[in-house]
């Protein structure tokens, strides 16, 4: 509703309360009025409204109460429901509606899945809040909502829905025990595009040329809206795409980096394979020559123990020591 009102427009708020609304209205460069029913409630919104009225609706005037102003827009949120004859207040809003002007509505949906199927267990049981509010008057269907405002004297030319699931278990909505409910019914009543509708929320033109003329200009200034969005959403994602090009560029780069380091780690490998396969084939020949070393070595050992017990070796040690006394004798006889 924030959205379809706008900035810098006269607004006239039905059922201001304690002036929310106005508040946000107020923050976009609104001027609003109010009209409230109840004056605490009025006190309140006096904060955020040029000026606050209070009156019944349902009994009054309102090019009375208005002293002949006109407005940019006239917002009913959530009110016309609470109405004895919301026709005949739509009648006369369409004359303190400046030429372009129009209306923005939110109306509660009574053709809520959760209402249909408490119907069906015979139950329309009023509440404090929601759908069955105890102080609504009327109640509405998409399309009596429709009706309302044509008869009223305008088109709707926008819808929104708000939405509430129809087993949700919210306060705004009967509780309904799925498990009492036929599963046919229930798959039924889910495909109808209105089911889980909590709201209508609508925008609608007086049936007029200055009304029809300011709908399409209100169309074509979304569509202008949501093209420079579109261009926003392009722009970034083009620029998202570029960095994202960029960043994919790095990574090859880094790729092929690495590959090549791969292939040279690869290649060292290989040669290490290769120097370790000589070193074990040096160690094994090493292994051998040693093995065949010591077989040597022992054999020489045996050759000399078997010489050394041999008579021919007990001949010559003898013979060895007998040369060496003869040798002592003689130096001992020199002196």
């Amino acid at each position: 509703m924030l959205h379809w009102v706008g900035e810098n427009k006269r607004v006239i708020d039905f059922g201001c309360a304690t002036g929310y609304f106005a508040r946000l209205l107020s923050s976009k460069g609104c001027q609003v009025t109010g009209i409230e029913i109840n004056a605490k409630a009025a006190k309140i919104a006096e904060e955020y409204c040029e000026k606050v009225i209070v009156a019944d609706l349902d009994f009054v005037n309102l090019k009375d109460i208005l002293s002949g102003q006109t407005f940019d827009v006239a917002v009913f949120g959530d009110i016309l429901e609470h109405l004895r004859n919301p026709w005949r207040i739509l009648e006369e809003t369409r004359q303190i509606l400046q030429p372009g002007g129009y209306v923005v509505a939110s109306i509660p949906n009574i053709a809520h899945g959760a209402i249909r199927l408490a119907l069906l267990q015979g139950k329309f049981e009023y509440t404090e809040l929601g759908i069955l509010d105890n102080t609504h008057l009327r109640f509405f269907t998409r399309q009596t909502v429709t009706k309302l405002f044509e008869r009223s004297g305008y088109f709707v030319d926008t819808y929104e829905q708000i939405k509430l699931p129809i087993f949700s278990g919210s306060d705004w909505i009967p509780d309904i025990d799925k498990n009492k409910i036929d599963i046919n019914i229930i798959r039924t009543i889910e495909q109808d595009e209105d089911a889980d509708t909590l709201q209508f929320v609508l925008r609608a033109f007086p049936l007029s040329l200055e009304g029809k003329y300011s709908s399409l200009y209100q169309q074509y200034s979304q569509l202008i809206e949501d093209y420079n969005y579109c261009q926003n959403q392009l722009k970034e994602i083009y620029a998202e795409l570029k960095r994202s090009q960029f960043d994919l560029e790095d990574k090859q780069i880094q790729l092929e980096k690495t590959q090549t380091q791969l292939e040279q780690a690869k290649n060292q490998l290989q040669q290490s394979q290769s120097q370790l396969q000589e070193i074990q084939q040096q160690w094994q020949n090493t292994q051998t020559q040693l093995h065949q070393a010591h077989t040597a070595w022992e054999h020489c050992q045996n050759i000399i123990k078997a010489m050394e017990s041999s008579k021919f070796w007990k001949l010559r040690q003898a013979w060895f020591q007998l040369k060496k006394l003869l040798f002592c004798k003689r130096e001992l006889s020199n002196d």
